[in-house]
């Protein structure tokens, strides 16, 4: 059951992917958006309210609020620890990344912060252009012994779901002679996690970044990512290379998508 925490700089401005969130939360999910403010006065929480009233409107749980404070990062780090110890809590941190560098520092934070207070974490890049397409294909690309996988295939069944989308799992390799046991791999990884039976597999061959632009077409790629500093310029450059929508997605240690 995804319950998001969604963190919102100005909901003045804010022009997140309302129609995506609710594809992820939908019908059982909920959010908990806040953002962050210095003037006890100017409260925004009424921007807040109106933003999500959308998917209010869904009959999705969305609860919102406002945190006095200098410093958004600050504010941020405070709500997750707070959260973290309540009984209903969110158990993914969801984040925007646009082409303004400037907020990378703060992003890796709360994403710091969010893997100590054992959430998952989902950040996406969304195409300039192209956005979700016709919101059909969704690409999972899956690495061999990673154990990283549970929350993207959460995600992917989810998706599918609400898109009544095709699922394409990918994975790559440098080395021919790992192509057959990559195949394996991947079937054996659909079965144990009962993928709807028009899945696909496909292994790519070659480095990283060109068995990127050999992938199936898709409206979506979703990657897992590991506990190193996340690289936002990478992040920024495969969504370029893929010429769709891409989601980064790393595991809290606590989800599985066994059936």
């Amino acid at each position: 059951k995804p319950d998001l925490l969604l963190p919102v700089d100005d909901p003045k401005v804010w022009a997140g992917p309302l129609l995506f969130i609710r594809n992820i939360t939908y019908p059982s999910g909920s959010i908990f958006a806040f953002t962050v403010q210095e003037d006890e006065k100017n409260t925004m929480t009424d921007e807040l309210n109106e933003l999500f009233e959308p998917i209010k409107n869904e009959d999705i749980l969305v609860t919102s609020t406002t945190i006095d404070d200098t410093n958004f990062q600050h504010g941020a780090k405070l709500v997750i620890q707070t959260l973290s110890c309540s009984t209903f809590r969110p158990n993914i941190l969801f984040l925007t990344v646009g082409s303004n560098k400037d907020n990378d520092k703060v992003l890796n934070k709360l994403v710091v912060d969010a893997t100590k207070s054992r959430l998952g974490v989902i950040i996406l890049r969304q195409h300039s252009r192209k956005a979700f397409g016709m919101q059909r294909g969704i690409n999972l690309w899956l690495r061999d012994k990673s154990p990283n996988w549970h929350l993207a295939m959460l995600i992917t069944l989810q998706l599918q779901i609400n898109w009544h989308g095709i699922i394409n799992l990918v994975t790559a390799s440098p080395e021919k002679s790992d192509e057959k046991r990559l195949y394996n791999f991947l079937e054996k990884l659909g079965d144990r996690a009962r993928l709807p039976s028009m899945t696909e597999f496909h292994v790519r061959i070659g480095p990283f970044k060109e068995a990127v632009l050999q992938a199936p077409p898709a409206d979506i790629n979703i990657f897992g990512i590991g506990h190193d500093t996340i690289s936002f310029d990478f992040i920024r450059e495969i969504s370029e290379l893929t010429k769709s929508s891409c989601l980064f997605v790393r595991d809290s240690g606590e989800e599985s998508a066994l059936v």
